[in-house]
């Protein structure tokens, strides 16, 4: 049987490995991978429908705006909703129109690089095409935890402190020009020693059940609540929980109370990414765990930053540089090619969606977790 072999540097082996190294990145991501939408807008035009990103129904919107244009912003808008009375009979409607208003947000694009030596034919004992093989299955998972460390502290508004799982350094401030932005007071929200609602993260105390009656209450009446995101008609908002906070959860919750929680998650995980490996769900909100939920220290206080998350939350742009991929994929063989250095990259950009200076898809949920 006739064997084909992809050469170093090879056209073809670019084209491949850049499509895989997008999908499998994605794939490595806890965020990405459950709460980006599989489904992509497409719209006509002179090409045809056209790839423009996922719907804002999702917690991560998608924009792929700049993969088709030069530039390295996107803009996007929301329109407020229409206050006001209605006309009603025969009254004149007419000079009585509403105006309609919005609010502008935009995202800022940048090349992200990572490299990896995957080593040497022999060493290795495998083919170049192993070799390639190695070399995305490393770089997907930087990839994806960078994509889960950005995107969870651009939610959270800060990296905040240790630790050493993670890759992005203490002190990390956004890339792109998009920087980290504290939760607003508005979309701040944790329960005090006395049980009374607070926006202070220094009146945070551990987690238990009864706050998500109270957290209900207080999305309710926002004065423009976040939107929830639907499955199968009915609204929902994800909580995204600090290990210490689940701890806290399960050990104040009665075992028949945690096994109300946990009963949809199993069946519901199958068919539907939101709620795979979920915790279980309470009331209106799909409860899952993240090791990675930032935590900072607020007076003698460790203070996680757990995160209610409802639809466009946070928002990802991709750009290219003059090819379709979204990722790059760069080999460089040397020593006769024995040895194989890889290079990937993306050019892009993420945020939290903010409007008229507040929060606009999330609410920051300060837990004690000392």
């Amino acid at each position: 049987m006739a064997t084909t072999t992809v050469g170093a540097g090879s056209s073809l082996a670019v084209k491949i490995f850049s499509a895989q190294l997008f999908k499998y990145s994605l794939g490595e991501s806890f965020l990405f991978s459950r709460f980006m939408g599989q489904e992509f807008i497409r719209r006509g035009g002179r090409r045809g429908r056209e790839l423009v990103g996922t719907s804002p129904d999702m917690p991560i919107q998608v924009l792929r705006d700049l993969e088709r244009t030069a530039g390295d912003v996107i803009s996007f808008d929301v329109f407020t909703e229409i206050r006001g009375d209605g006309v009603y009979g025969d009254a004149l409607l007419e000079g009585k129109e509403k105006d309609l208003s919005w609010y502008t947000d935009e995202v800022r694009i940048d090349q992200v690089r990572q490299a990896v030596s995957a080593g040497g034919v022999m060493s290795m004992k495998r083919t170049k095409h192993d070799l390639r093989t190695v070399a995305r299955d490393k770089l997907a998972r930087w990839f994806g935890r960078f994509f889960d460390e950005a995107m969870i502290s651009y939610l959270a508004g800060t990296r905040g402190e240790g630790t050493a799982q993670w890759v992005l350094p203490v002190g990390w401030n956004g890339f792109a020009g998009n920087p980290l932005q504290l939760p607003d007071p508005n979309h701040s929200f944790t329960i005090g020693a006395g049980g009374n609602v607070s926006n202070d993260p220094a009146q945070a105390t551990p987690l238990d059940l009864s706050w998500f009656d109270k957290l209900d209450t207080f999305i309710s009446e926002m004065d423009t609540p976040i939107n929830p995101i639907y499955i199968d008609g009915e609204p929902c908002y994800i909580v995204v929980l600090h290990p210490r906070a689940v701890e806290q959860l399960r050990t104040s919750t009665t075992a028949n109370s945690w096994l109300e929680v946990q009963k949809f998650a199993g069946v519901r995980g199958e068919q539907n990414p939101i709620f795979r490996d979920s915790l279980g769900k309470y009331g209106r909100f799909i409860l899952h765990r993240f090791s990675k939920v930032p935590f900072r220290t607020v007076g003698a206080k460790k203070v996680a930053h757990c995160l209610v998350i409802g639809a466009q939350a946070g928002v990802v742009a991709f750009g290219n540089a003059g090819s379709r991929f979204s990722f790059q994929w760069k080999e460089q063989w040397y020593d006769y090619e024995n040895q194989l250095n890889v290079a990937g990259s993306a050019i892009l950009g993420m945020k939290k969606v903010r409007f008229n200076g507040e929060d606009f898809g999330v609410v920051t949920m300060f837990v004690d977790i000392t």
